[in-house]
């Protein structure tokens, strides 16, 4: 149930996300919780292994202990039956001296047997008795040191956790509530304008090639509209007017070169 508790408060504390102080107070307290349930797993092992593992030995040890009293208290049965026995022979045939010796030699015995088990009954249960008193001592203190060993921890680490509950800041946790609750608007589309500046910039930072493409062929599709296009276009115009005008230096020169021709020959044709 404890570590229950501490999963509990840990599911709490990650899913708080308005309240910091109360989120680290709440995952500080389930690590608390979880390291005093590990030292709890430690009190119940070592109580299973020094109290209860010597404890439960003492179901064998009472049963051989009620079968030896149990044997005894038979022996004891026969030896009073021998002496019914013997009784009667005496009161009803007095003078049958075989019988009532026969009778006294059956009641020696089992008095004789009784008195070796009563003796060893008597051993039995001193030992028993002294077995007992000195490991239940023994079991109740280790008991008692293993209890004060985990409540010394567990106070030492819940003053940790009452500390770790005290440093919850109450006040600005509920200031910082009211803050997010006037205004969660702004600050949403804040947050989504700073997002799309850093993915912009980021974007400019990663694709200078793309965007120089992109001014050449804006360029190239538009040269009337920037200054480069206009000097090509003037170029252009300034070199086809070259041209026509030496295409007419060289039709008028041919055309004087043929005069020339024509009154030359005349002359010749003349003379």
């Amino acid at each position: 149930m404890g570590d229950e508790l501490a999963k509990v408060i840990k599911e709490y504390s990650n899913n708080e996300i308005v309240n910091k102080s109360l989120s680290s107070g709440l995952e500080n307290l389930s690590i608390t919780l979880t390291a005093i349930e590990e030292y709890r797993n430690c009190e119940v092992q070592r109580l299973e292994a020094k109290v209860i593992g010597e404890l439960c030995q003492y179901e064998t040890i009472c049963k051989h202990a009620r079968e030896e009293l149990k044997h005894t208290m038979n022996v004891r049965e026969k030896e009073m039956s021998r002496k019914k026995v013997l009784d009667k022979a005496k009161e009803r045939q007095p003078f049958n001296r075989q019988q009532i010796t026969y009778a006294e030699s059956e009641l020696i015995k089992a008095s004789a047997e009784m008195s070796r088990t009563a003796k060893s009954l008597s051993e039995q249960t001193e030992f028993f008795e002294r077995r007992k008193l000195q490991q239940l001592k023994t079991l109740l203190s280790d008991f008692v040191m293993i209890e004060m060993t985990f409540h010394s921890k567990a106070v030492e680490l819940l003053t940790v956790a009452y500390k770790q509950i005290a440093n919850i800041n109450e006040k600005a946790d509920l200031e910082n509530f009211k803050r997010k609750l006037r205004s969660p608007e702004k600050q949403v589309s804040t947050g989504i304008s700073a997002r799309s500046s850093s993915i912009a910039s980021l974007m400019n930072q990663q694709s200078p090639i793309r965007d120089d493409n992109s001014m050449n062929l804006g360029k190239i599709r538009s040269p009337e509209n920037t200054s480069a296009g206009k000097g090509r276009s003037s170029s252009l115009a300034a070199l086809i007017s070259h041209s026509s005008s030496k295409d007419d230096d060289e039709t008028s020169g041919s055309d004087v070169t043929e005069d020339e021709d024509h009154s030359t020959s005349e002359e010749t044709e003349s003379r």
